[in-house]
């Protein structure tokens, strides 16, 4: 788990990264300028797959028309669809007893000489800790990370064409658990939505009391507006997926040469960053994303090695490839999104063929 964001709030980091490539040429001639023999970079060029990349301007005043793509604010959502629950966690009693050992930890700390926290400070950070475990057990609101019109978007070069062009596609996350990617029981812990409604019938919904509860000026699951505008790029195949096959990996100097190449592109978490996707290759922040989405959505907790060589797992490994990203959502200061990490939508090929979005997976990922 990443660094606790309750308790000490991150500063945005630099932005330091070059744009990524508007066309396939312009990735072929970057590559080009590398040390790479030339049919990897014809392969590499070959892989490369269009996506829309997503940026974001602070909303201000006005509200958009209903169904429009933005990050953060509330959803629009249509008549008889209320905001998204969570049941409690299937292994909530896990859960719970981690979050109240914390606390007692916290409380602990906070009273020790020279502790980074005052003791105020402990009694608060303790108090949160207990309430989060409270709320593992029961049912709680999912936080809105935002909504995204497929129609309008699917008019811009890039769109992934196996999406839906029509209707929206919402994203909701249990931001203040984030649940873990590698536990099966973590698949309540987010809500990923196609709604084909007519605009029209659409209505924003309220934020629930119980979000508005835990929320803070220093850490929120509520993130401002943003307006998403859309431009195409070309993404890079990163060498953690598992279709990759432009040179073997043994190769440590092919390895150091592609990897700084990609490095130049940043990671989604960046401020100011070109952070945000739909559709194309993730830049992930860690290993595993399609493996660890293959194993747990068939209900094996793959947290541990072990679980990794069993012959089952190593069966449904064989089709991990299966994966694609769908979303990828990073650092947005226009939204309030500060990091750390970066979250990852992914989908099987044959779900979203069948639009079968429910069965979606979020993974955050951080350094």
């Amino acid at each position: 788990m990443c660094a606790e964001r309750q308790e000490k709030r991150q500063e945005p980091l630099r932005n330091m990264s070059k744009a990524l490539p508007r066309t396939r040429d312009a990735l072929r001639a970057s590559l080009g300028d590398e040390d790479l023999p030339a049919e990897i970079v014809e392969r590499l060029a070959a892989q490369a797959l269009p996506a829309l990349l997503l940026t974001t301007a602070a909303l201000g005043e006005n509200r958009p028309l209903p169904g429009a793509s933005r990050l953060g604010g509330t959803p629009d959502l249509p008549p008889g669809m209320g905001w998204p629950m969570r049941p409690p966690y299937p292994d909530a009693e896990r859960r719970a007893a981690g979050h109240r050992k914390d606390a007692r930890r916290l409380l602990e700390d906070s009273r020790k000489p020279r502790s980074w926290m005052t003791p105020e400070q402990g009694v608060m950070f303790s108090q949160e800790r207990m309430a989060k475990a409270d709320a593992t057990e029961r049912p709680f609101p999912l936080a809105f990370f935002g909504q995204f019109d497929l129609a309008a978007l699917s008019a811009i070069e890039g769109f992934d064409p196996l999406l839906p062009n029509t209707g929206r596609l919402l994203v909701f996350y249990d931001f203040w658990e984030q649940p873990e990617d590698f536990t099966p029981e973590a698949a309540v812990g987010w809500r990923v939505i196609w709604d084909d409604s007519p605009r029209d019938l659409l209505t924003p919904a309220a934020v629930p009391m119980d979000l508005e509860t835990i929320s803070s000026d220093d850490w929120t699951t509520i993130f401002a507006p943003a307006l998403i505008s859309a431009v195409p790029v070309v993404t890079p195949i990163p060498m953690s997926e598992r279709g990759w096959d432009a040179f073997d990996l043994k190769d440590e100097d092919l390895r150091e040469v592609y990897g700084d190449w990609l490095s130049q592109f940043g990671t989604p978490d960046e401020d100011g960053g070109e952070n945000h996707q739909l559709g194309g290759f993730p830049r992930p922040l860690q290993n595993g994303l399609q493996a660890t989405s293959q194993l747990a959505s068939h209900g094996i907790y793959c947290g541990n090695g072990d679980a990794w060589k069993t012959p089952e797992a190593q069966a449904l490994l064989k089709e991990a490839g299966a994966w694609r990203l769908l979303l990828q959502v990073g650092v947005d200061l226009n939204a309030g999104m500060r990091g750390p990490g970066a979250y990852y939508v992914i989908i099987r090929n044959e779900d979203l063929a069948a639009r079968r979005f429910e069965r979606a997976r979020v993974t955050y990922q951080c350094d």
